[in-house]
């Protein structure tokens, strides 16, 4: 069995919200590794041509809002649906998570908080103060987190995430890639964990 998931998001995703959870328990599940890969979607959806959600289709929009209020019921997990800060700027966010992998600290923990912060908090994770307190809640040093976030070592990790990303296909948030097989999306989950079985 190959032992490592590349999961590839976005923190402020509502599908990469709904998905993490998930995926983590399928980790300890079958004593998986996750290489927990924060990318740039913004400039992964301009290479690619994917509209953001406010320029889509309007019937799209729509369906859209249906499918996160069935999926938040269906995993009983809060949405507010149309948070106060979306779109938000995730960079800062995603440098965190890379700092917590370098510090050989879990991801989970602070990806998710990043990520319930916008779906159920409504909180800014551009904010400095909000920065701050979601890494004192998960243990890393706040001090000095934003200039370690926007040093040119960060910087460089993101840029690679995001490089491999594209490299790799990845069109969107959530993307896992398992034994050379992608895996696009929350409901793709289950497809992913019978890959996992079979190999």
């Amino acid at each position: 069995m190959t032992n490592i998931i590349d999961y590839y998001f976005a923190t402020p995703s509502p599908w990469a919200y709904f998905a993490t959870p998930r995926i983590k328990k399928i980790q300890e599940k079958y004593n998986l590794k996750i290489n927990w890969k924060p990318c740039n979607l913004a400039k992964i959806f301009s290479i690619n041509g994917t509209l953001n959600v406010k320029d889509r289709p309007l019937p799209v929009q729509i369906n859209r809002l249906n499918e996160l209020k069935r999926w938040s019921d269906f995993l009983n997990m809060p949405n507010s649906i149309k948070p106060k800060y979306f779109p938000v700027d995730p960079t800062i966010s995603h440098k965190i998570i890379i700092i917590a992998q370098n510090k050989n600290m879990d991801p989970f923990d602070i990806t998710f908080t990043f990520m319930k912060s916008v779906w159920a908090d409504e909180k800014d994770i551009t904010d400095d103060e909000t920065i701050k307190n979601i890494c004192k809640q998960n243990n890393i040093s706040s001090d000095s987190i934003l200039d370690e976030a926007n040093s040119s070592e960060i910087n460089n990790q993101y840029l690679k995430n995001t490089e491999e990303a594209l490299k790799n296909n990845v069109w969107g948030s959530p993307t896992f890639i398992y034994n050379n097989e992608l895996f696009w999306g929350q409901d793709r989950i289950e497809f992913l964990e019978r890959a996992i079985q079979n190999s």
